[in-house]
């Protein structure tokens, strides 16, 4: 299975504070999970750490995540994707972010789960599959 990691999974497996995340993370690499994350996740991992109170320590903690991960382009097909799943939601009335939206866009178009504590957006994508590591009682890619 391919899992696309959101930037919240990102920073909490690299701020260590929910132990969940990180015995989840280890399962899917142990079931031979390949782990992505799209480049506008890696963008906003990169930004969240130059903006921190200590951008040298945590622009280099994200590097070493990042070098663990495929980061994966976003193409055409993706965008297309991407604007097919905000044709529904507007219909529907309701929207998601754009960063999010490029993200579940890129998931759908490639058959990817997403993984990520942002349930409230992500959820509205019907057509995505979406896991939730920092709650202990979600069901598990298998």
């Amino acid at each position: 299975m391919i899992l696309s990691l959101d930037t919240n999974v990102m920073v909490d497996l690299i701020n260590g504070r929910r132990p969940e995340v990180r015995q989840r993370y280890d399962e899917a690499v142990e079931r031979g999970d390949k782990l992505v994350t799209c480049a506008v996740a890696a963008y906003e991992l990169s930004y969240g750490a130059l903006i921190s109170q200590r951008p040298q320590v945590q622009t280099a903690s994200a590097e070493r995540l990042l070098d663990n991960l495929e980061i994966v382009d976003w193409t055409y097909a993706d965008g297309l994707a991407a604007a097919q799943i905000r044709r529904s939601l507007r219909r529907r009335g309701v929207g998601i972010g754009e960063h999010d939206l490029m993200i579940a866009g890129q998931a759908v178009n490639r058959g990817w789960a997403v993984i990520s504590a942002n349930l409230h957006e992500f959820l509205r994508v019907d057509t995505l599959e979406v896991f939730d590591w920092t709650d202990r009682t979600a069901p598990r890619p298998s």
